[in-house]
């Protein structure tokens, strides 16, 4: 009998349902059956960690979407107690909710030097190193490029990575720690440690722990914004919306900057994931936009060291009441940008295409944006959970269209068989199909020159390397430094700041080979050599509009790319 009691108090699955499916309720008697639930479950014994998963998911969505203050802060309350009932688990219980982010639990990944040293350093104790992989370079290998001389025997007689790693740190305070010193601690480039120790082929584990679930919730909101309507789950003039002026960004300090960049680091790292402009992100370039309903979109510009020469990768994190909901990235250059949105399980059934519209906005203005692409993948190509939520139709509503033709009209058909069928749900095999095709939304005309491919620019210098200078990469690029100096009157080039040089070596070899170089105005050179500059800023979003601006580049790079 003595169990009894504590089964009626157990918070059930039906319970978490019950309160989640209130939580996208809203006006008239929602929030008063919101606080009931919520109460209730308050006073509930949780000891099932997939229950406690379940529930931990609703309370992020009632803080992404609380109807009233009193809803905001009873979930943050909640929150707070079953992260620390979790945390108590052992780690056998939550091996199955690896990778979900719920404290305690644990996930195993292979990770860049960059997040490893961010997570020895900063997060001690969070991670450490599981395995190497079977096609890893050997550990003493690498190891003998950091230890002195005098423990060469250490290294030659090893055999096993793991076993090695466990004799030569001795009572250092993980295995990650170590090797993460040893690394750095070998007299070569940044690049070269960093290729080091990813040769390694290393596996680490990191456990969602109490620092980092901090990290990642730091900056929740005070004054929170509340939904007392329902939520906007389409957008009725998409076009309207993203074309909608920004306001200014948020001024920060360098030190709100780093917390932004710690904040999506943690939130990535718990579920296994990684992306190159939260690894190297340029610290100063960090902005972050405040936007309607409680709305905040950081943007995360590429450390200039690391950009590519022509476009670059700016990721973004998108918060609700500061709230982590999704993550993604664009690869703006002249007028069209590709992009795609990640929306964290816990706020789907949220305003997700609403949301995507705003982060579109902030592309559109930031980089001068008039047209978006997206990729098959993140609708369903190669990807089974796109395919069956539908993905394809959330982008289609926001006037997104197939670039095939024929794709175009199978869409269009099938979309209207959605809108007079109650009911009817797209069949996989039709997803399949929709999803063999990059779309596009298009925002403003386009031309040819307006809608070059970086890469296809790319292999265009590439094959003139090869023809012109016989493959001499060196002799390549001192000539068209030297060609664009002396056509854009930018002989101080090697006095600039070093990204900002950099930038202009690179960008030369595209200026250089532009057909009508000498017959530009004072006028469009000037703006030539202030765009290269801009390429090396600590953000680089002016580069990226300037770009769009100089029509008489466009013109010639188009002209590159078509052997002129």
């Amino acid at each position: 009998m003595a169990g009894r009691p504590l089964a009626a108090r157990r918070l059930a699955s039906a319970d978490v349902r019950a309160l989640r499916q209130a939580a996208s309720r809203f006006g008239g008697e929602a929030a008063a059956r919101k606080v009931g639930l919520l109460a209730l479950a308050a006073t509930r014994v949780i000891d099932r960690p997939r229950t406690l998963q379940e529930y931990r998911n609703t309370l992020l969505f009632l803080l992404a979407y609380p109807e009233t203050p009193a809803i905001f802060r009873a979930a943050r309350r909640e929150l707070a107690r079953i992260d620390a009932i979790a945390s108590a688990l052992p780690s056998a219980a939550l091996r199955p909710l690896a990778g979900s982010g719920l404290p305690g639990s644990a996930v195993t990944a292979s990770f860049t030097l960059d997040i490893a040293r961010w997570l020895a350093r900063r997060h001690p104790g969070t991670a450490d190193v599981d395995s190497f992989g079977e096609d890893g370079r050997p550990l003493a290998d690498v190891l003998a490029l950091a230890l002195p001389p005098i423990e060469a025997e250490l290294t030659a007689a090893a055999v096993d990575s793991l076993e090695l790693l466990d004799e030569a740190k001795g009572r250092a305070a993980s295995r990650l720690a170590f090797l993460v010193d040893a690394i750095d601690a070998i007299d070569a480039s940044p690049t070269v440690r960093a290729h080091l120790f990813e040769s390694l082929a290393p596996f680490l584990t990191i456990r969602a722990s109490a620092s980092l679930v901090r990290t990642a919730s730091r900056g929740l909101a005070t004054v929170p914004f509340c939904h007392t309507a329902p939520l906007h789950k389409a957008v009725a003039s998409p076009r309207e919306l993203i074309d909608e002026p920004l306001p200014p960004p948020r001024a920060m300090t360098a030190r709100q900057r780093g917390a932004l960049i710690d904040k999506a680091r943690a939130t990535l790292s718990v579920l296994a994931r990684e992306t190159d402009p939260v690894t190297w992100p340029s610290r100063d370039g960090v902005t972050l936009y405040d936007l309607p309903r409680g709305t905040s979109i950081a943007l995360y510009p590429m450390d200039p060291a690391r950009r590519f020469a022509l476009d670059s990768h700016t990721g973004y994190l998108l918060m609700k009441n500061g709230v982590p909901v999704g993550y993604g990235g664009g690869w703006p250059f002249l007028a069209t940008c590709r992009t795609g949105i990640n929306v964290f399980p816990a706020f789907r059934g949220g305003e997700s295409s609403w949301l995507f519209a705003q982060v579109l906005r902030v592309y559109r203005h930031q980089f001068g944006v008039a047209r978006f692409l997206d990729e098959p993948y993140q609708f369903g190509a190669g990807n089974r959970e796109g395919l069956l939520s539908g993905a394809f139709w959330m982008y289609y509503r926001l006037g997104f269209r197939p670039v095939e033709r024929a794709l175009r009209r199978f869409a269009a058909a099938e979309f209207a068989r959605i809108r007079r069928t109650a009911g009817y749900r797209s069949p996989l095999p039709a997803m399949r199909a929709l999803a063999a095709s990059d779309i596009a939304l298009d925002l403003a005309p386009t031309d040819a020159a307006m809608r070059i491919d970086a890469g296809a620019l790319s292999l265009a210098v590439s094959r003139h390397v090869a023809l012109a200078h016989r493959g001499d990469r060196r002799a390549a690029e001192a000539a068209a430094v030297q060609r664009a100096a002396d056509a854009l009157g930018a002989d101080d080039h090697a006095g600039w700041p070093a990204a900002e040089a950099r930038a202009f070596r690179s960008l030369a070899q595209v200026v250089a080979r532009v057909p009508d170089l000498d017959r530009w105005t004072a006028a469009e050179r000037a703006r030539c050599v202030a765009l290269m500059r801009a390429k090396g800023a600590a953000d680089d979003a002016p580069y990226f509009r300037a770009l769009v601006a100089h029509r008489r580049l466009a013109e010639g790079m188009l002209a590159i790319v078509r052997g002129r």
